[in-house]
């Protein structure tokens, strides 16, 4: 009843551009023989994928300095220029990041092998947000539960950023310099990395600072927005026997004194450092096992926010100082009999999430009193197994399936501690107050699995895939803990609160051709137990009835989603793409749309590119969401408005001066328009503003150095 005509978020990346609907449809009507008659004379940009995405479904790989435009501010704005990923910001840091209509804890972001989550019950500081742009040499995007070997599901995708083989660097010193400004927020960056390999082995740094004012949206308005962000790290490896490697990486990142428009507080400080230690090891001689990977890591976030360092503070000041500390290991051993590739091991990880806030009732004398332990010391552990094979059922097929489990366990280890102040009340009694639970300590075990068949069917290929993916709710979900005060509404997570149950299956087909290609693919993700962010109205479950408070629930919910994609080199060095995307949300219990789900949007793009410089122009839109839960007196109010809809036209180029030198240049937002993503938080600094509006009219010019 609710898979109507549905499209999922696609974007594709640069170079390579995508295909509107009506274009999918022009090009299959094009010739069969079209390509052969203009293939001597028209090359098409190649897409940096990881593997045909009829092989791989919905995943890409694509390198961070393919993608145009403007120099990211952080990793998720960087990711919501790729296709089937969207953003929402409150800030000009700390870009929010969505996939399959689902965002936060469903998305798992690993950097470099380390899974990162951030330290802001109020998520400043998403786990994207703590990615360098610049730092790493590819991106890897897998849009739903894709394999059971990412570590705990994660049923929207799986994001991760890493660093390029040694083996793919010249032997001796190599590096780049990068440095650029923004005229919009006069943002200007520098980022530099320089490695050296001997024999496959190798040593690398890097460093990187960016400084933003705040920006002007199309209308002139001035957003609060400004940042500073610096950081560096470096990694060592040591590549030995039958290509096996041994590898150390550290990094740190900082940003400062981070404005937010669409929060009641700014964030002077966060801090953010990951340690990795690992090992690949394959067998030179013959036998069915032929080798392993084994790592450890770390990664640790300081995260402070207040009311009144960077701001003018109301009647009273308040700050908040939280930590987020994930420890985890992996080994995983890799296994061929005759014709099937398996792969068998264990994770581990460990996340620590704690969060103390303070106020006082003067506006000029710093906070001290203990208001509330928003995050009481939440302690989640997550020991899995997994098992995953791939092998050919026939010529032109081939299936993979894979079967994890997962032993959480759940701790709240401050959950008795009475914060300061009158009528002070412990997490443990907030969470009897509001559902009746008192037993902060829980455990599951989850059970996972896939399979997808991939087929060749000659002129295109196809593949069709289900799964089914158990997320335990994460920390503030299961344990946050503000109680209500002076007439305002508590926030107050669900001890007792079930794990999410997603059952997803998509199929899609994908055609390659010497001046055309084009993808399409469909998926339906029916979620039971949906964990539902929502408003005290005395539902099953909740004990409070005040209207006001933010409680966590179990709902049923369907998500679905369809995407069509396509390019076309019409003529030589001349390329036109685009995409259209849609993904339908529902909360089936309560019968309302689910919150945060992006519109109807596309891209279309024309580029010229030649040896030497090119040129391209670019259209974004976004039509308006009316699927909106809006509401606090019947829904969630997650949703700030129905967003009005949007088009976006940027400019943008390149320029190579030298064999070691190149320009990149553009305009974006070249119209100046006045918008904002339908995730975007609402602006609580300009009456004039319902939500954060994204940037206006900005040029921005680029030099990259490689030595």
């Amino acid at each position: 009843m609710l898979f109507q005509r549905s499209l999922a978020a696609r974007r594709t990346v640069l170079r390579a551009g995508t295909a509107s609907t009506a274009l999918m449809a022009a090009f299959w009507m094009l010739p069969a023989n079209a390509a052969e008659e203009t293939a001597s004379a028209i090359e098409i940009p190649e897409l940096v994928v990881s593997a045909p995405a009829w092989e791989d479904g919905p995943s890409e790989t694509v390198t961070v300095d393919d993608v145009m435009g403007p120099s990211a501010r952080d990793g998720g704005e960087l990711l919501s220029r790729l296709r089937g990923v969207t953003a929402g910001r409150m800030g000009g840091h700390g870009s929010d990041i969505s996939i399959r209509g689902m965002s936060e804890d469903r998305i798992a972001v690993i950097s470099d092998g380390a899974y990162v989550f951030g330290a802001c019950p109020n998520r400043m500081d998403p786990a994207t947000s703590s990615m360098m742009p610049m730092s790493g040499d590819s991106i890897t995007v897998r849009r739903g539960y894709q394999s059971v070997l990412d570590g705990p599901p994660a049923p929207a995708g799986t994001v991760s950023f890493e660093r390029a083989d040694a083996a793919d660097f010249v032997e001796g010193v190599s590096g780049y310099l990068e440095a650029g400004v923004e005229s919009n927020g006069t943002q200007r960056y520098t980022n530099v990395q320089a490695r050296a390999v001997e024999h496959g082995s190798y040593i690398r740094g890097f460093m990187t600072g960016r400084r933003a004012g705040n920006y002007e949206d199309g209308s002139g308005r001035e957003v609060r927005s400004a940042f500073k962000q610096y950081g560096g790290g470096g990694e060592v490896g040591l590549r030995y026997g039958a290509d096996s490697l041994l590898s150390l990486s550290m990094e740190r990142n900082v940003v400062e004194d981070a404005f937010f428009a669409g929060a009641g507080m700014d964030a002077p400080w966060t801090a953010t450092n990951t340690y990795r230690l690992a090992v690949e090891h394959n067998f030179d001689e013959a036998g069915a096992f032929k080798g392993f990977e084994a790592s450890v890591y770390g990664s640790f976030v300081d995260h402070v926010m207040d009311n009144y360092s960077l701001r003018t503070p109301g009647a009273m000041t308040m700050r908040t100082d939280a930590t987020s500390d994930t420890r985890g290991n992996r080994l995983a051993g890799v296994f061929e009999f005759g014709n099937v590739d398996v792969t068998i091991g264990g994770d581990y990880r460990r996340n620590d999430r704690d969060a103390t806030s303070y106020s006082s009732m003067m506006a000029a004398i710093p906070p001290t009193t203990i208001s509330s332990y928003t995050w009481p010391g939440m302690e989640i552990e997550d020991a899995g197994l997994f098992v995953e094979a791939s092998a050919p059922l026939a010529a032109e097929t081939d299936i993979t399936a894979g079967i994890r489990t997962d032993f959480v366990s759940v701790k709240a280890t401050k959950a008795d501690l009475l914060p300061g102040g009158m009528g002070a009340v412990s997490a443990r009694t907030l969470y009897g107050t509001f559902y009746g639970v008192t037993q902060t300590d829980q455990d599951e075990t989850n059970v996972s699995g896939l399979v997808r068949v991939t087929h060749d069917f000659g002129g295109f290929s196809g593949w069709l895939g289900a799964s089914r993916a158990v997320r335990t709710a994460d920390a503030t979900e299961r344990g946050i803990a503000r109680a209500p005060a002076m007439g305002g509404g508590g926030w107050v997570g669900n001890p007792g609160i079930d794990p999410e149950k997603h059952h997803q299956i998509d199929t899609g087909i994908e055609t390659v051709r010497s001046v055309w290609k084009a993808t399409a693919g469909i998926w339906y993700d029916n979620v039971q137990d949906f964990i539902s962010r929502d408003i005290a109205r005395g539902q099953s479950g909740v004990l409070v009835n005040d209207g006001v408070s933010s409680i966590f629930r179990n709902v049923d919910a369907e998500l679905a989603g369809f995407d069509v994609a396509g390019q076309w080199a019409f003529a030589p060095s001349w390329h036109v793409g685009g995409d259209l995307a849609y993904t339908y949300g529902e909360n089936t219990t309560d019968n309302r749309p689910l919150y945060q789900i992006s519109p109807f949007s596309g891209s279309v793009e024309l580029v010229y590119d030649v040896t030497e410089w090119s040129a391209g122009a670019r259209m974004r839109w976004a039509a308006k969401q009316t699927r909106a839960d809006t509401s606090t007196a019947t829904g969630s109010g997650l949703d700030v408005r129905e967003t009005p809809g949007y088009a976006v036209v940027d400019l943008f180029g390149t320029w190579q001066l030298a064999k070691a030198v190149e320009l990149r240049g553009g305009i974006a937002n070249l119209l100046d328009t006045t918008y904002a993503s339908h995730l975007s938080r609402g602006n609580g600094f300009d009456p004039a503003v319902v939500q954060v509006n994204e940037p206006g009219r900005s040029a921005y010019l680029q030099v990259n150095l490689e030595f």
